[in-house]
């Protein structure tokens, strides 16, 4: 059962939409609220303090709230779903504490957040790192922490140097990431596709392509894989980390959704293997601000003169204002608050998703406990046409095929993300798809 502070928001929320409360009108008080659900005055209180922190609403002292202004404020039932859009909502974006924090980092830092610093990154933030990356059960030393405009320019650089094995080719799942394959692409770098489900990959077809393919790393997302949302178990990370010590082949562990997860057990690869063999990388754009542009890399010795070579190439420094405020927000209880709020609203949409699947008799799905991403096997149709078919509903979708090497036999399929998505979006767009014709 809903708390009531909720049940009262969601009745608030819905005149809002429906144009009942229009931009800029003012709201009932909260003595009239209160009579007219019969609710208590503090739970009324709760209800619009939830609404505010949504921005559909402000209060004006001594005045009272009102509905935001600058909000399009559409019916509902003709508002656009978007399940393809991968950026927080709203409701969970920490942009007024960050912003908080830049102001702090401004004050403390001064002038250094405007001069040339060093490519590595801001010692400040990395030694705070180095804390923080203990958390997740991975322990390493300042100088081997790299801070980059996002994971993607990680990719990028790590797809450019040279290797101590020689190598020239990257492996990569299918389906995967589409960026990295457009890294790869930019790169002129020769890719191979080994198939990943949601039972993981053939170990044996694994160590062919070890043994045969002149493979200089494995670029792999353990955990909540974009585009499907599968997970590695415990025992298949230990056989790739054992494959790639036996055949001289280096792992990129892109973790870009660690702070989601919600099992305390699933230690990353790179906790559990040779450090020196693994890269690990993740991004502070998808759990916080997708326009944060920060991300990291632990990059081991034997690589490291080059990477920064490359990274001096690109650019001179990450932006320094950025990486002082994420410093002063990791410290903070600020990020653990938000992690909290952040898991628990993924969690939940992953279960709406889950739930309005099975109501759909959709039963080629894979829905994780967490993350942003789930998928759908489509069977008999192209995923062009549900695409297509659904825009017309105001239902944004994606295909998984951009996220296959070109000529990779695949099954048709759709990405789902739950980002931008409440709950009767996404039983909607379930209900919609479930209906082929």
């Amino acid at each position: 059962m809903p708390y009531k502070y909720k049940i009262a928001a969601d009745f608030i929320r819905h005149k809002i939409y429906t144009g009942i409360y229009r931009p800029g009108e003012k709201l009932p008080s909260i003595q009239t609220l209160s009579k007219e659900l019969s609710y208590n005055s503090d739970t009324i209180v709760k209800a619009y303090k939830l609404l505010e922190s949504e921005h559909l609403i402000y209060v004006f002292s001594k005045s009272g709230y009102y509905v935001v202004k600058s909000e399009v404020m559409v019916n509902k039932r003709n508002a656009v779903i978007d399940m393809v859009t991968a950026c927080p909502p709203d409701s969970i974006n920490p942009y007024k504490d960050f912003y908080h924090c830049m102001e702090k980092a401004i004050s403390l830092y001064k002038k250094k957040l405007f001069e040339y610093s060093s490519a590595q990154g801001m010692l400040e933030l990395i030694n705070v790192l180095v804390k923080h990356m203990a958390n997740f059960q991975i322990f390493t030393k300042p100088q081997n922490i790299f801070i980059t405009n996002g994971s993607q320019q990680a990719l990028y650089i790590l797809a450019a140097i040279t290797f101590p094995n020689g190598r020239t080719k990257v492996l990569v799942e299918q389906p995967t990431y589409p960026v990295m394959l457009q890294v790869m692409k930019c790169n002129k770098t020769p890719v191979v596709g080994i198939r990943r489900t949601h039972e993981g990959i053939d170990l044996n077809e694994l160590e062919s392509i070890f043994k045969q393919s002149d493979i200089k790393f494995f670029y792999t997302m353990p955990r909540y894989q974009n585009p499907t949302g599968f997970c590695y178990d415990s025992s298949q990370k230990k056989e790739i980390i054992r494959l790639a010590k036996q055949y001289n082949v280096y792992i990129i562990e892109d973790d870009y959704l660690a702070d989601l997860e919600l099992d305390t057990k699933a230690d990353p690869m790179y906790a559990m293997g040779d450090q020196e063999r693994i890269i690990y990388i993740r991004s502070f754009s998808k759990a916080l601000l997708p326009g944060l542009r920060l991300g990291m890399a632990i990059v081991p010795k034997e690589l490291q003169d080059e990477f920064i070579t490359y990274k001096r190439s690109i650019d001179l420094n990450s932006p320094i204002l950025t990486q002082g405020a994420l410093e002063i927000y990791l410290q903070s209880s600020m990020y653990k608050f938000h992690m909290q709020r952040t898991k628990k609203y993924y969690k939940e949409r992953m279960d709406v998703l889950r739930d309005a699947c099975k109501q759909n008799d959709i039963a080629k799905c894979y829905i994780p406990p967490s993350g942003i991403y789930a998928c759908l096997d489509i069977d008999g149709v192209s995923t062009d046409f549900f695409v297509n078919r659904l825009a017309k509903h105001n239902v944004l979708l994606s295909s998984t095929t951009s996220c296959y090497i070109e000529g990779f036999p695949h099954r048709e399929g759709l990405r789902l993300c739950v980002c931008k998505t409440d709950d009767d979006d996404i039983r909607k767009a379930i209900k919609l798809i479930s209906h082929k014709k």
